[in-house]
């Protein structure tokens, strides 16, 4: 970053009363464990944290002022009734002094993948910035937009919500000029209620478009096309029909995939699973708005460097290692992705739960242990408070092999009596599952 503001630029931003200095700053931060001299510390609070206990220590590294609740004697102070507020005021009058392409980018799942392939295509071409990792909410959105400077062409920015209000909210500073709703499907439903609200709060990112914006449609989802319905800008559509369509998709004998896409033509692509298309399909569409004339090579790099879908080799055993997170459409979509794998081993599923789905919980579970048996494994492992009505569902299908274990441990022993040479595993749930402890028992299982 090359950007520098003065602290009487920042306190004129925030709303704070204007310092006498005119320190100057390049960098801001939020977390004393990073934070370098010179650094701007916003002392975030919550309800489980309070950052204004840290202002000492931020001094003491060299942080040159604190945002906070509450002065500090330490240092400059410049006080605010809230800091994350006054972080992404902050990024907003930040925003305003550039003019790249911002896009922001949303979905129950395929956000982080689609952001990534969009951010590669568009890189062949201009100088690109983007949400790191998925540091995708209320704080990650405003440090994200701060990455802008003058030599910056686009910023892929990665919305995340957990109730109606926050894409609005996020697109209130952000300000985009393009967007896009991955997928709409049941995800976080404890927070949201009911798939309709779900699709409203994804629905606040098209809502916050200009006139002379841009909004990419799924028309493969009907609740992504619903939305377009509703807004009036520009709109490019991708999926199995519209302006970037998939003509046809073959699973090449060493598991990758060609991908015949109108109006580019192949691709050659080492994606996890047919699913993943629909992300291709949207870089494509974005980069083709933009000039792109180069897609394969950028796409296979974001594909051989990805964040889910870990490719592993412990003992004889291949592992899928999909546990960053999971929601029923993510996990469908694993799922058959490791059917899909060529090869004549078996396939094994260790799952954990999927979290937050609130009333519906029972019966998403259900759905996916029906699918497991729908696609044929023989063998199907879970843990977690809703296991028995996956399994349940896995054994009325036809499952042959389908339990019930207590815990990590259980799953790796019984992941390791049942395998053979040649077979593949996944293994998924969501975060607070810890389903990668299931990889760490089979390393040791496997002697390391």
């Amino acid at each position: 970053m090359t950007w520098r503001y003065t602290l009487q630029d920042l306190a004129g931003a925030i709303g704070a009363k204007k310092p006498e200095s005119a320190t100057e700053f390049s960098r801001v931060s939020t977390d004393t464990r990073t934070i370098q001299r010179g650094d701007v510390f916003f002392a975030l609070t919550g309800e489980k944290y309070d950052a204004n206990t840290f202002v000492t220590e931020a001094f003491a590294k060299g942080a040159c002022a604190a945002v906070s609740t509450k002065v500090n004697s330490a240092g400059a102070c410049l006080v605010v009734p809230d800091a994350q507020n006054a972080l992404q005021n902050f990024a907003g009058y930040h925003r305003d002094r550039y003019f790249p392409l911002v896009f922001a980018i949303t979905g129950s799942c395929g956000k982080t993948t689609s952001k990534d392939m969009i951010a590669a295509v568009l890189g062949t071409r201009m100088r690109v910035v983007k949400t790191q990792g998925n540091f995708n909410n209320e704080i990650g959105c405003p440090l994200s937009l701060l990455q802008l400077d003058d030599t910056t062409d686009a910023a892929i920015i990665e919305m995340g919500a957990a109730q109606r209000g926050n894409i609005a909210e996020l697109c209130a500073f952000t300000k985009p000029m393009e967007s896009a709703i991955t997928l709409v499907a049941p995800a976080h439903l404890e927070g949201f209620g009911s798939i309709e609200n779900i699709a409203r709060t994804k629905g606040e990112i098209a809502e916050a478009l200009p006139a002379d914006g841009t909004f990419y449609v799924n028309a493969d989802n009907e609740w992504c096309v619903r939305i377009a319905d509703g807004v009036t800008c520009k709109k490019v559509f991708f999926g199995s029909k519209g302006d970037v369509s998939l003509r046809s998709i073959q699973i090449e004998n060493d598991g990758e995939m060609t991908l015949d896409v109108d109006p580019i033509g192949k691709l050659l692509l080492p994606l996890p699973s047919r699913s993943h298309a629909s992300n291709v399909l949207l870089a494509v569409a974005v980069g083709l708005r933009h000039g792109v004339t180069e897609f394969e090579a950028p796409l296979r790099a974001v594909c051989a460097d990805p964040a889910r879908f870990k490719r592993l080799r412990i003992g004889t055993l291949d592992v899928i290692d999909d546990t960053y997170n999971a929601s029923p459409a993510s996990m469908a979509a694993a799922l058959r992705g490791l059917a899909e794998r060529p090869g004549n081993g078996a396939r094994i599923a260790a799952l954990g739960d999927m979290l937050e789905l609130g009333p519906t919980s029972d019966q998403l579970h259900e759905e996916i242990g029906a699918l497991t048996g729908a696609l044929g494994l023989p063998h199907v492992f879970a843990v977690g408070e809703r296991a028995s009505a996956m399994i349940g569902a896995a054994r009325d299908a036809g499952v042959p092999h389908a339990e019930v274990l207590p815990d990590h441990a259980a799953i790796a022993r019984s992941v390791f009596e049942v395998a053979q040479p040649g077979d593949v595993l996944l293994v998924k749930g969501s975060r607070g599952m810890r389903m990668e402890r299931v990889i760490e028992q089979l390393k040791l299982l496997a002697g390391g």
